[in-house]
């Protein structure tokens, strides 16, 4: 695989999460500007996470029917299209159909991304590949926050950086054309009843259970922490809003040292009940409206968010020595099922409780997850 391709794939995992959550930072001024509401103006990240829930039990049809290079090719010509469409768009019910339909784009462009460079690379290179692509894809989420909300400070309008990211992803279209092709990735798409029998075995359960009501808490505390922003200053700050992001970059240095993490902590068991345990402290720590005491304690919460991911992702396969598709398949549904949930459902609970009241359910579904880890270092013991 040339390092002209790895470029090809990795801005284009870049891309792809930059169109997943650049309107994260930008709800409270979607609620303004469009005079919604805040469960409304959450919908923009639902609309595009909820189908990842689904995507790993059809990933393996759709690899196997069409040539990896030409699914990308596609997805990313729609997906440019939808960006400069979202764009120039005024009504939220459009803004909102296109967020839907790049949900439905958004599982076939990173499986196909992922199955392209394990494909490609050399089985020496594969375990490095990966590993680099999952930074990438971090770097990605916190460059979409981050930049959408500096682009709407800077130019005074939010609709520059989509046009801007909707000319990339033509770009990025284009660029998948001159790379090779590569054949199906011949993974089979999985029975009901192996996805069943899989979920039965406690440990993978535990685990799908675990990671659910982690990034549940995740989603919610990053979709509705900007409208607190908001309450707190007085008015809307894309920057200020976007730099809150930027304890998403602690995820590219867990991601690279984890196996140091384990060592200290004395294994991955013990590093998955740590790192819940440091999101609900970071959680404790968001009570106090200061923003700097609050910008730490989101750094606190992605630590102990990416500590959990990355353990978990990685014990899963650990355990599971057959059908390691179905049980990675099972861990990124639950995963992302969480998020979809966890952008929208707790925006009730601050609507009619407040932030005080938003933090306190935060809290318990992570003591939910706290559970979970604890009965999975029982069993396995």
């Amino acid at each position: 695989m040339s390092k002209f391709e790895l470029f090809v794939m990795y801005l284009c995992a870049i891309l792809t999460l930059c169109v997943m959550y650049a309107t994260q930072p930008l709800q409270p001024l979607f609620e303004e500007i469009l005079n919604i509401s805040k469960f409304q103006a959450s919908l923009f990240t639902t609309s595009i996470l909820t189908p990842l829930a689904f995507a790993s039990i059809f990933y393996g049809y759709i690899l196997e029917k069409f040539a990896i290079k030409k699914i990308l090719i596609f997805a990313f010509l729609i997906f440019g299209i939808l960006e400069i469409a979202f764009a120039i768009s005024s009504s939220y019910l459009a803004l909102l159909m296109i967020r839907g339909l790049q949900g439905l784009i958004t599982p076939a462009a990173l499986t196909g991304i992922m199955s392209y460079i394990s494909i490609n690379s050399p089985k020496s290179s594969v375990g490095k590949n990966i590993g680099i692509y999952i930074g990438i894809t971090i770097l990605g989420g916190f460059l979409g926050r981050f930049l959408s909300g500096l682009f709407n400070d800077i130019f005074g309008n939010w609709r520059v950086f989509f046009i801007v990211i909707g000319i990339l992803l033509l770009i990025a279209s284009f660029l998948v054309t001159k790379i090779s092709g590569a054949k199906g990735s011949n993974l089979i798409k999985p029975k009901i009843s192996d996805i069943k029998n899989m979920f039965l075995i406690k440990e993978n359960a535990f685990i799908c259970l675990y990671i659910f009501f982690i990034f549940f808490s995740f989603q919610g505390v990053l979709n509705f922490l900007p409208f607190e922003l908001v309450k707190m200053d007085g008015s809307y700050s894309g920057s200020k809003t976007g730099i809150m992001y930027a304890g998403w970059l602690i995820g590219l240095i867990i991601s690279f040292n984890i196996s140091k993490i384990n060592k200290i902590l004395n294994g991955s068991k013990n590093s998955m009940i740590c790192g819940v345990v440091i999101f609900i402290v970071g959680t404790f720590l968001l009570h106090t409206h200061n923003f700097y005491i609050m910008f730490f304690a989101m750094l606190v919460i992605c630590f102990g968010n990416f500590l959990s991911h990355t353990c978990g992702s990685g014990y899963i396969n650990l355990i599971n020595l057959n059908h390691k598709g179905i049980a990675n398949g099972l861990y990124v549904s639950f995963y992302y099922l969480g998020g979809s949930i966890g952008s929208f459902l707790p925006g009730f609970i601050y609507t009619n409780s407040g932030w005080g009241g938003f933090l306190f359910f935060m809290s318990f579904m992570l003591f939910i997850s706290l559970i979970f880890s604890i009965l999975l270092k029982k069993s396995l013991n």
